[in-house]
């Protein structure tokens, strides 16, 4: 019963303004014909009325999904089988609750109008709206209509009716009470004879009104929403779309653009890539995207990694972690208790290869990475690997895994000709790697020792067959009998690089030339001539031939 009630609020004020302007009208008439109503009479069709407007709003209202087209499966017209379906969905509450429903108009109707002191005029008038009520029903979706429903509306209505007999008889007045009082001069007009079933179509009117524009109201909102989800839809597929192109953007951005057409080169080396850095262009590729060991060429990226965290002119001091190299690796003869500046240890690594130099970097920068001093050695390692493959993945390395900082080969260690090439243009970004990388020697002077080192690159080296005049960097890499080049060189204005992996100590710098000396030829460029002459003495030489870079 409480959802009977609960659905009249929508139609309660509409339902009040016809009521006042219909009693208005009435009692114009009432006027006109002499005649007296009782206050009963008033609050009785008051009550007669809500109730109506109450039955209508709950069973017959557009508001519930109003369809043209009638709908049959939730039809039942076996008499007594509703009765117990309904009993058994939602208990026999609901089969009084739906035979409650018309008590009181077969109470009030009686009481309110001689006319109807008639049981069947009254079971003829409710059992009429109950049946109009189920066949308005098949036309509601959400409603099922059921035969039942009309014979609880008679139920229901004949105990209203007996109910008011049983007060008649043991009251007497009531009989007189809530009726209209007549005139013996004056006729009843025609629309007062008629009032309750006015009333009646009245409020049906009203509920199929108002319900139409609830329902219209519905359908507008409903149709906003579908166009508003749709407008997000689309939106969201439109956002997703520029995300995907963005995301292809992207990765095509991440690719090194290669040139339309290739040279054929003969070159030694497995694997190998010749960029233009100003052109943003591969002019020559070789295997560059075949995995290979980057050897002593990852310093490039610890030095780019150390300049991330730290400054050039702040002190460090070689500890234990210096220990940490292989048998037989390159290195800065440094000591433990060497101290220096950050730059110094950066010379220290770039330009003799000096593996003790690259953990040494890379234990003092990886307690900065933490923040913890209290860290172990091997925690800072570990800490500064990781951010090696953060500034990898910054860098748009493809291919590419570190897991050292001075490049000792390991299982899990490699990378490509074309991730060294995107590693080099970082570098040559950056005016203190070149400056380092591109010297032939480099004076340390570090606090407690004062060294000379001589850069590994022999394309830097004027006293060397290998000598190529333009060559501006970078870095070497050596392990066993593979060795590796990372070469740069400033070639008619224009900067290039070559990666040049799994070659031979004699190959790289062959192959370097050859390149290099491509790009001469392309641009116009006179070529270098090689240069001669016996190996300077330095105090302390870069690369052993059999040493691990």
């Amino acid at each position: 019963m409480s959802n009977f009630f609960g659905s009249v609020t929508p139609y309660l004020l509409a339902g009040l303004v016809v009521y006042l302007i219909f009693r208005a009208l009435s009692w114009l008439m009432y006027y006109r014909g002499q005649m007296r109503v009782p206050i009963l009479h008033e609050a009785g069709l008051l009550l007669l009325g809500f109730w109506f407007l109450t039955l209508f709003s709950s069973s017959v209202t557009p508001a519930l999904e109003f369809s043209i087209k009638p709908t049959f499966p939730g039809t039942d017209l076996i008499p007594i089988k509703g009765m117990i379906d309904l009993a058994i969905a939602d208990g026999f509450g609901a089969v009084l609750g739906a035979a409650c429903k018309y008590i009181p108009l077969g109470f009030l109707i009686p009481f309110l109008f001689r006319r109807y002191r008639n049981v069947i005029k009254v079971l003829i008038l409710c059992g009429g709206t109950a049946l109009f009520i189920e066949v308005f029903q098949l036309f509601l979706p959400a409603m099922d209509c059921r035969l039942d429903d009309v014979l609880l509306a008679l139920l229901g209505t004949f105990i209203g009716y007996f109910l008011f007999c049983l007060l008649c008889r043991y009251f007497r007045e009531a009989e007189r009470m809530g009726t209209v009082k007549r005139s013996r001069r004056k006729n009843v007009p025609a629309p007062v004879r008629i009032e309750l079933e006015i009333l009646v179509v009245l409020m049906l009117v009203t509920v199929i009104g108002r319900g139409t524009q609830i329902e219209a109201a519905r359908v507008r909102a409903e149709r906003e929403a579908q166009e508003q989800q749709a407008a997000e839809e689309a939106a969201a597929a439109q956002a997703a779309a520029e995300a995907e192109a963005q995301r292809i953007a992207e990765e095509e951005a991440k690719k090194l653009k290669t040139a339309d057409s290739m040279p054929e080169l003969s070159l030694e080396a497995g694997s190998a890539c010749l960029f233009s850095i100003d052109d943003d262009l591969i002019l020559y590729e070789k295997n560059s995207t075949a995995q290979v060991s980057p050897a002593s060429t990852t310093k490039l990226l610890t030095a780019l990694t150390v300049l991330k965290y730290c400054s050039l002119d702040e002190t460090m001091t070689a500890g234990e972690e210096i220990n940490l190299i292989s048998e037989g690796a390159s290195t800065a003869s440094l000591k433990v208790g060497t101290s220096g500046t950050v730059e110094t240890f950066l010379g220290a690594m770039l330009v003799p290869s000096g593996n003790d130099a690259a953990y040494a970097l890379a234990n003092f920068a990886g307690y900065k990475i933490l923040g913890n001093d209290e860290a172990s050695t091997a925690d800072a390692i570990e800490a500064f690997v990781g951010a090696m493959g953060d500034l990898a993945a910054e860098l748009n390395l493809e291919n590419s895994n570190f897991a050292t900082p001075d490049g000792d080969q390991s299982d899990n260690q490699y990378t490509t000709a074309q991730d060294m090439i995107r590693i080099a243009r970082a570098c040559m970004e950056n005016e203190t790697i070149m400056r380092l990388c591109g010297a032939s020697t480099y004076r340390a002077l570090f606090d407690n020792m004062d060294v000379t080192y001589r850069n590994t690159n022999l394309l830097l080296q004027p006293s060397d067959d290998h000598y190529y005049e333009g060559a501006t960097g970078l870095k070497t890499g050596s392990y066993n009998d593979e060795k590796c080049l990372v070469a740069s060189a400033e070639i008619g204005g224009k900067r290039y690089v070559a990666a040049i992996m799994q070659d031979s100590d004699e190959g790289r710098y062959t192959d370097a030339r050859t390149l290099f000396d491509y790009v001469t030829s392309g641009t116009g460029a006179e070529s270098s001539e090689e240069g001669s002459g016996e190996d300077a003495g330095t105090d302390i030489s870069g690369e052993d031939a059999s040493a691990e870079e």
